[in-house]
């Protein structure tokens, strides 16, 4: 059993290590099955409540591709990389993920799907998604409900550890950014395993990304990923400090 920990544990070690943020990129495309193949990885990272509310958008279009290295700021790794993918969080999506996971699991207790622990849980995530999670999400029009549900629950706090959110639109989309920063390393790091470089990008003007995109005003632009085989120079030095510096015990 340790010598098989060992021997997984450095494979998926030199997978993380190797990936980089390359700042270069060669013109190589990448295979389209190597791209779906990480799509496919990056949909298996955790999601909260299994809504999915994260959608990544490969960007095709020669003409929007040019208006977007512009809004990425010319920087070299937009310009250069074959593949642009704009991930974005949609916090207003919930309702369609929660309707998908209704339908599933009707579906899951019709057929018999699933062994005998699974089928258990059946009737508690059917309540779950049918009561708990719309009474979780539901503000009401332009989120006016927030501050009474936020005041409910921190009366309710007072006597016992209870779940405070998220609530409000600020609050929503932060949940929102967490899962899709979940899904965007799950692809990055598939494609590193594949033998392609990443570059998550922060520097963008996200109002215009938005608007280029036609995206709605609850979507928040969590990061554009370059992606491709790296070019010359394109790796910087790594900094990181001792493992005490992240790490502490409590």
């Amino acid at each position: 059993m340790q010598t098989e920990f060992a021997s997984s544990f450095r494979l998926f070690q030199e997978i993380a290590d190797s990936r980089r943020s390359a700042r270069s990129y060669l013109p190589e495309a990448i295979p389209e099955e190597v791209l779906q193949a990480c799509f496919d990885v990056a949909i298996r990272a955790p999601s909260s409540h299994n809504l999915e509310i994260w959608r990544f958008l490969d960007v095709r279009d020669p003409e929007i591709r040019a208006r977007l290295n512009h809004l990425c700021l010319d920087q070299n790794q937009a310009r250069q990389a074959p593949t642009l993918i704009v991930a974005v969080a949609r916090p207003d999506l919930w309702r369609v993920g929660c309707r998908r996971m209704i339908e599933r699991l009707k579906y899951d207790a019709a057929a018999g799907v699933g062994d005998e622990n699974y089928r258990r849980w059946l009737p508690l995530l059917q309540k779950k998604y049918r009561i708990m999670v719309p009474l979780l999400f539901v503000d009401g029009p332009l989120h006016v409900f927030a501050p009474f549900k936020a005041f409910l629950l921190w009366m309710v706090g007072w006597f016992r550890p209870i779940m405070r959110g998220p609530f409000g639109c600020a609050e929503q989309q932060m949940w929102a950014i967490k899962t899709t920063a979940l899904a965007c390393e799950n692809f990055m790091l598939a494609l590193a395993a594949a033998g392609y470089d990443s570059c998550a990008l922060e520097g963008f003007d996200e109002p215009r990304v938005k608007r280029l995109l036609d995206l709605p005003r609850e979507a928040r632009v969590t990061m554009v990923i370059a992606a491709g085989k790296r070019g010359a120079d394109a790796i910087l030095p790594q900094i990181r400090f001792e493992r005490s510096f992240y790490v502490q015990k409590v």
